[in-house]
């Protein structure tokens, strides 16, 4: 049985999309809102099944609502539905949901120098953004979660492109890149150009996927600790099943994140 809270987050997921319009723009059925936000509930219903869920300290169902709620946040309080199509607006929203399917609570970092299963199947290209989405739409791939079914064919390949698109910018690594990009747009945007609008929305993700530390300080601490708190869990388990080499190279990454949080 999910938790009061759970269901209260759920709750609120669908009203946000009931609230932009997103339900009866595009005839979404009841049962597939629900569905929908199922997304993150196939990691949360863990009395269903554990295969999906991650009970991580931070990247977890709750992130993942935050992000959703500061996406929604940011629609109506930048009045985003003026200048985006609603279809943009439905993108940003999915994305949000769902960026941080199925994370497993170690970092691309750990991935790569480890030479998991997901690093060698996306060939060491940000194998956690890459997995989010290829489960994302493995569950919009069954009827019952298929909150696309109305669309044509193009209309689906375009959602599904722009939804892949924002939850790979969420790639820290990427950040540099993403940020020069939209600094050499910003100036002269135009919301006429499609290049420019999908940088914008690369940089709205990005915005809230790490927009805790805007949040009152009551609520903004907590999130800190959480994420410290996986980090450690990481290492702990770095130094516990591997190899000096990658134990020395996580120790040196793990100095440094804790020299830039003193700062």
């Amino acid at each position: 049985v999910l938790s009061r809270f759970v269901v209260q987050m759920l709750s609120c997921l669908e009203h946000m999309y009931h609230d932009l319009g997103l339900v009866k723009d595009f005839n979404i059925k009841p049962h597939h809102t629900e569905e929908m936000a199922g997304l993150c509930v196939c990691c949360v219903s863990s009395c269903v099944s554990m295969t999906n869920y991650r009970n991580n300290p931070f990247h977890n169902f709750r992130h993942c609502f935050c992000v959703t709620q500061m996406m929604y946040s940011m629609i109506w309080l930048c009045s985003l539905q003026e200048k985006f199509t609603q279809v943009d607006i439905l993108i940003l929203m999915t994305a949000a949901v769902c960026h941080d399917l199925d994370h497993p609570g170690f970092n691309n970092t750990y991935q790569i120098n480890a030479r998991t299963e997901l690093a060698v199947r996306y060939n060491d290209i940000s194998p956690l953004e890459n997995h989010h989405c290829a489960v994302a739409f493995q569950i919009f791939s069954q009827p019952d979660c298929n909150i696309f079914s109305n669309f044509d064919p193009e209309a689906f390949k375009q959602i599904r492109q722009g939804t892949i698109t924002l939850i790979l910018a969420t790639d820290m690594a990427r950040h540099g890149e993403i940020l020069d990009s939209f600094k050499q747009k910003v100036d002269n945007f135009d919301y006429t150009d499609e290049e420019h609008i999908t940088c914008l929305k690369m940089v709205l993700i990005k915005c809230c996927d790490i927009s805790n530390e805007v949040r009152p300080m009551e609520v903004a601490e907590p999130w800190v600790d959480c994420l410290l708190e996986e980090y450690f869990m990481q290492v702990r388990f770095i130094i516990h099943h591997h190899t000096i080499h990658i134990v020395y190279y996580c120790i040196i990454i793990h100095s440094t994140m804790l020299n830039n949080i003193i700062k």
